[in-house]
């Protein structure tokens, strides 16, 4: 299936799952309060987290690092309170009502750890639901210059539509469950993407340039994905590559915000960096002070 059938075959898959599921959906919040009564509730994963970012902070379980964008933005709102909950490896479920396994012991669900009385929540997750980097994994080349042409390949393709056509419903029940739970709140689903540029550079991101415009796409209708949840939702969507072009992770070093295969020792592979996490601490604030 060509990269253009598995756009069109999401979004059929999205139209369905927005038919399904947007009925009962709570009322829309308000604005965050312009008083600096913020109540903030970061959760999500490790784009949140920030893991290897700063090892001083990395005593806790999730890994959570205070140069991550959350940090960034309850400074950017003067937030009253902040509660950082995110975990690096977390799924929707580790979010919403299963505990998650770490190497320090379970984490109990994040939203169990979240008051009521929040003001302003922001959510990173999916990556790990359709475990992205198993699906572009096989558009990697073996030696410098080589062309796997994944983007040519019915499998590759067949798994990223199944992948994404089944991460809808998920983000959508996570986001509602969040609004039940705080329902004054502005929730805001942080994107994904930024990692793939228009080419691709050995040894770091080892992909021939026409597959890493595929891999592009694919982050591309993944947050299509992810802006449709959280618009049947009532949050709102923000896209972190917007701004990031000429900062993937073939950029040159000073220039990269985010990492490829071969990350530096203060940051983590195929992540943000803390350029990155302060260029999609910006794009939320952009979002929350509209």
């Amino acid at each position: 299936m060509k990269p253009v059938g598995i756009r069109a075959a999401v979004t059929a898959a999205v139209v369905a799952t927005t038919a399904a599921v947007s009925f009962a959906l709570p009322a829309t919040a308000s604005a965050v309060p312009a008083n600096g009564g913020v109540r903030y509730v970061a959760l999500g994963d490790s784009r949140a987290a920030g893991p290897s970012l700063d090892p001083a902070t990395q005593t806790n379980a999730c890994e959570r690092s205070d140069l991550g964008y959350p940090t960034l933005v309850a400074q950017g709102v003067g937030a009253a309170s902040f509660l950082n909950l995110s975990c690096t490896g977390a799924h929707t479920e580790h979010v919403t009502n299963t505990p998650q396994h770490t190497s320090k012991g379970p984490v109990p669900p994040q939203i169990e750890q979240m008051p009521s009385d929040t003001t302003l929540v922001t959510l990173s997750i999916g990556g790990n639901d359709i475990s992205w980097p198993t699906l572009v994994s096989p558009c990697y080349a073996t030696a410098p210059g080589g062309d796997a042409r994944c983007r040519n390949n019915p499998t590759v393709t067949g798994r990223a539509l199944s992948a994404l056509a089944g991460l809808g419903p998920k983000v959508w029940s996570t986001l509602t469950a969040i609004r039940l739970k705080a329902p004054a709140a502005r929730v805001v689903l942080v994107g994904h993407g930024g990692i793939f540029g228009d080419r691709g550079c050995w040894p770091n991101l080892p992909i021939s340039d026409a597959d890493a415009v595929w891999a592009k796409g694919f982050f591309a209708m993944m947050n299509g994905v992810l802006a449709t949840a959280a618009a049947t939702a009532g949050a709102e969507f923000v896209d972190v590559t917007a701004g990031a072009e000429g900062h993937d992770a073939c950029a040159a070093p000073g220039q990269r915000w985010f990492e490829g295969r071969q990350a530096g020792p203060s940051s983590s592979a195929l992540h943000p960096n803390a350029a990155g996490m302060a260029h999609m601490a910006r794009r939320v604030l952009g979002t929350v002070r509209r």
